[in-house]
């Protein structure tokens, strides 16, 4: 391989690494953007394979370009370093993302007393929608 496809190629690397820190460290997502159903469940979707995805994606390019090495060898090298760069770098972000969701929580543990006025614990809100319906229906029924 020639100089300027090793300078593409880093270049790529460094960009696909770049994106799937930002993608994975996902600013101002908090922890209710991922959970799926009704928070009672405690199901998310924040899947810890989503640092592999870009990597993943990385190393089936390159494998289609494997013509451009010179052996084997050289591709296993760059595709295990490039995966693993690319990883290493959505695992930072991901890890970054939970440390700040935890130092929120935490923020919001100290401002927010878990005890009420009277002592007793703070239960979770439920949201409870009440059928307005029939305020509707009485309101209009004179006409």
């Amino acid at each position: 391989m020639d100089i300027l496809s090793w300078a593409i190629l880093v270049i790529a690397v460094l960009l696909a690494a770049a994106f799937n820190y930002y993608l994975n460290l996902a600013p101002g997502s908090d922890p209710e953007d991922f959970q799926v159903g009704p928070p009672q469940l405690g199901i998310t979707c924040d899947c810890p394979l989503n640092i592999l995805i870009i990597g993943g994606i990385i190393a089936l390019a390159l494998s289609s370009v494997s013509g451009f090495f010179d052996s084997r060898t050289e591709l296993v090298i760059v595709g295990i370093a490039s995966f693993s760069i690319i990883t290493i770098a959505g695992y930072i972000g991901r890890r970054r993302r939970h440390r700040e969701w935890k130092e929120l929580h935490k923020a919001i543990e100290r401002s927010v007393p878990s005890t009420a006025l009277v002592g007793y614990e703070r239960t979770p809100m439920d949201i409870t929608f009440e059928d307005d319906d029939e305020d509707f229906d009485e309101h209009f029924d004179d006409y």
